[in-house]
């Protein structure tokens, strides 16, 4: 068994399904079932029949050409004869198109659809052929009210291909909202015969729309029914998919200042082969990275995401951001004033390549958070090094007025990021009690153990 090696097995690729896979699954999504055996084989008639019809409409009436497959049509419908009405079926809807008869095209495929024990593959193929003929009509108001006939017939992918159009136009026009319930209404990810690549871009269109109309949770929502291991490849298409995905992921993250989740998905971006092709693009994904890694509250994820950054050779193509990183990285006290405003805040601010994360209305709320993680980073650091501290040697080393220091350290004390500190205020002091780590700990009580039968044996050897 251990010399045995794994085969490696190529995917195998389906093409076409055949009449009898189409019938098996229209039975099994859509029916009851149940396959119908054919009672009579018409296919010599309608060889005899197609032909004469073609005549009939090459003198320019189609009707009459439709009237001549009418009765062969529903022969072979009530015979069960799928082969012979599929094409019947299908060559009476091209009549109408050749014969650029608009209205009959539309009236023909609605009685079509109608006509007692329809066979569903024969429509289906139906409404495919008419899907294609949707772009070659000569006006948007003929195209929107073939889409809209079509519509009406429930064949998964191709109503949800005509959906899209729909929903593109009320975009078109302004229609926001009604667009994105139109679209929210397909429910793709159930769609069995639809390839992986359109169903992604189906929900990530879901997503866009519940983004332009502020409804981000459904958005967040939708994003759960993409797997990211879809994006795993190097097709140049699945890659512009991703980077869809991942900057509406990213919208949706700063709209609850979800950091961290902003950062992954930056990180995400930067391992992507087309982003990572482009220079400027990628420096600028790495930089938004290491901010919003900075930005993100101190958690065991947090710090270990920030290592791992700081790990990236391309940070040399950065180097203000990676020495901006080591700051936080370093046990050391980071001074608000003298380093971050003096020496960073022209780089990350007003630098002309900047990333623009901290410019607007949301950028000085994002600049505020960047001055509690250097104000939290500074209070662990003090916390290792005071076991007792005052008010106003707290303040200076914080960077902070001596009032919003206290609520600063309320906060970070409710939070856990400080579980032991105690403020006396009658005494403007804070207790820092450092606290042991349970490995230290158990080593301190280990060494004490041996310390005190060195003791005893001394005395045994005394007495």
């Amino acid at each position: 068994m251990g010399d045995e090696k794994a085969v490696k097995v190529e995917p195998i690729k389906s093409g076409p399904r055949t009449d009898q896979e189409l019938m098996a699954h229209m039975a099994a999504q859509v029916g009851d079932g149940r396959l119908f055996k054919m009672d009579v084989d018409y296919t010599s008639q309608v060889d005899e029949a197609i032909p004469k019809a073609n005549a009939i409409a090459a003198k320019g009436d189609v009707a009459a050409a439709l009237d001549s497959l009418a009765n062969l049509e529903k022969l072979s419908r009530l015979g069960s004869d799928m082969k012979s009405n599929t094409r019947i079926v299908q060559h009476m809807v091209k009549l109408c198109f050749d014969g650029k008869k608009w209205d009959l095209l539309n009236d023909t495929i609605l009685t079509l659809s109608k006509k007692r024990l329809i066979i569903k593959v024969a429509i289906a193929k139906m409404v495919r052929d008419a899907c294609e003929m949707v772009e070659k009509m000569p006006n948007e108001e003929t195209k929107m009210k073939l889409v809209d006939t079509l519509r009406t017939i429930y064949v998964e992918v191709e109503r949800a291909r005509l959906t899209s159009l729909v929903v593109k136009k009320m975009e078109a026009e302004g229609k926001i909202e009604e667009a994105a319930n139109l679209i929210l209404e397909l429910q793709v990810e159930t769609y069995g015969s639809m390839e992986i690549k359109e169903k992604v871009e189906f929900l990530l269109e879901q997503m866009r729309l519940s983004v332009a109309r502020a409804d981000y949770i459904r958005a967040g929502i939708i994003s759960n029914k993409i797997s990211t291991k879809f994006f795993n490849s190097d097709k140049e298409e699945v890659q512009d998919l991703k980077i869809r995905f991942y900057n509406l992921m990213i919208t949706i993250g700063l709209q609850d200042s979800k950091y961290l989740d902003v950062c992954r998905h930056y990180r995400a971006l930067f391992d992507t082969p087309k982003i990572a092709a482009d220079t400027e693009k990628s420096r600028l994904v790495l930089k938004c990275a290491v901010i919003y890694c900075l930005l993100a509250p101190h958690t065991n994820e947090q710090w270990d995401l920030l290592n791992r950054i700081s790990l990236l050779r391309e940070l040399e193509l950065v180097p203000e951001y990676r020495t901006l990183l080591e700051l936080f990285i370093n046990q050391e006290l980071i001074s608000w004033k003298n380093v971050i405003v003096r020496v960073y805040e022209k780089t990350l601010k007003k630098a002309p390549n900047g990333t623009g994360i901290f410019d607007g209305k949301d950028g000085e709320k994002r600049w505020k958070d960047l001055h509690m993680r250097v104000g939290e980073h500074n209070m662990r650091m003090i916390s290792k090094y005071y076991t007792q501290i005052t008010f106003d040697r707290l303040a200076e080393l914080l960077d902070f007025p001596l009032n919003d220091m206290e609520s600063f350290l309320c906060n970070l004390i409710v939070t856990g990021g400080i579980t032991d500190a105690k403020i006396h205020r009658p005494s403007r002091v804070v207790n820092l009690r450092a606290r042991k780590a349970n490995l230290e700990q158990l080593d301190q009580w280990a060494s004490n153990v041996q310390k005190l039968t060195e003791t005893l044996n001394k005395v045994g050897i005394s007495a």
